[in-house]
């Protein structure tokens, strides 16, 4: 059992921005450091091209995940995220995509320590609408489960039990406002987590704020305390504005984030998450 917090399993992330004066994804932002140069990674160029997530396996300590966000199928960011996933890490990373018969089916993923989800959920069906995959398509925004050994609406959870699992995150990347490309699936446990934390923030009506929806923190971190925040103001005031990823790696520019910087917090990424070209949340992490 977890009596100290653990450190998020990221190693690495890299964002790219869509640059309009020179007509491609630039450099923007990063930890430790921003990327040099474009996008020439392969895992991303695969994920821009073919407007997708994407997961790979470099070797049995490290896994690659590229998202791209997109606004009405042009991707107008791109972010590489690293994982080290030492011999007795358990973790999860899932691409699931609709199937001929219209449903949710697994056509990608890497697992470390996790034997059972690895021989099952490839002939796991998620219909729209159920499980953590189906809800998030339905939802077409992302979704958490701060429990998902707990939760009824994790389809899998007596396997994640089993397998000591507690977090989930499900992000939708939308071909169009209605369609969706596929849903990325993270899993992780207490012990090594892929987050220190994440939130889903909605806008108001009037788009003048934006209120916490959703929120998931490790065990040991304790919440910012904070419900609403402006148009404008912090990480995820910024995101919205700006309609692009914002990093910070202090709370320089984000007071509320003072409790998570002091428990170990190395930055803070929030992404905007669009249907079309509505941007219809914030999604924050932070590892």
């Amino acid at each position: 059992m977890t009596t100290t917090i653990a450190p998020s399993v990221l190693t690495s992330v890299s964002v790219w921005i869509h640059n309009e004066n020179a007509g491609q994804l630039a450099p923007a932002c990063g930890y430790p450091a921003a990327p040099e140069g474009p996008p020439t990674h392969d895992l991303i160029q695969v994920s821009i091209n073919e407007r997708r997530s994407a997961i790979r396996s470099v070797d049995d300590s490290t896994i690659e995940i590229a998202l791209p966000i997109l606004i009405t199928n042009e991707v107008v960011a791109a972010i590489l995220f690293t994982v080290h996933a030492s011999d007795d890490c358990k973790i999860g990373l899932e691409r699931w995509s609709r199937t001929e018969r219209d449903e949710l089916g697994l056509a990608d993923s890497a697992y470390r320590g996790l034997a059972h989800f690895e021989t099952i959920s490839p002939y796991v069906k998620f219909p729209r609408g159920s499980g953590l995959p189906g809800e998030t398509w339905d939802d077409r925004k992302s979704r958490i489960i701060a429990r998902i050994d707990q939760a009824k609406a994790f389809m899998r959870a007596a396997g994640a039990r089993k397998e000591g699992l507690r977090y989930g995150l499900g992000i939708p990347i939308m071909a169009t406002e209605h369609e969706l490309e596929c849903v990325l699936v993270i899993l992780s446990t207490a012990d090594f987590p892929f987050q220190q934390a994440m939130e889903t923030w909605l806008p108001s009506e009037d788009q003048t704020e934006l209120s916490l929806v959703q929120s998931s923190y490790a065990v040991g971190i304790s919440s910012p305390q904070r419900a609403t925040v402006s148009y404008g103001e912090g990480i995820v005031g910024q995101c919205y504005a700006s309609r692009i990823p914002v990093m910070m790696h202090s709370a320089e520019d984000d007071a509320s984030l003072v409790p998570l910087f002091d428990q170990g917090a190395r930055f803070a990424l929030a992404l905007p998450i669009f249907n079309g070209d509505r941007l219809v949340q914030v999604l924050t992490l932070f590892g």
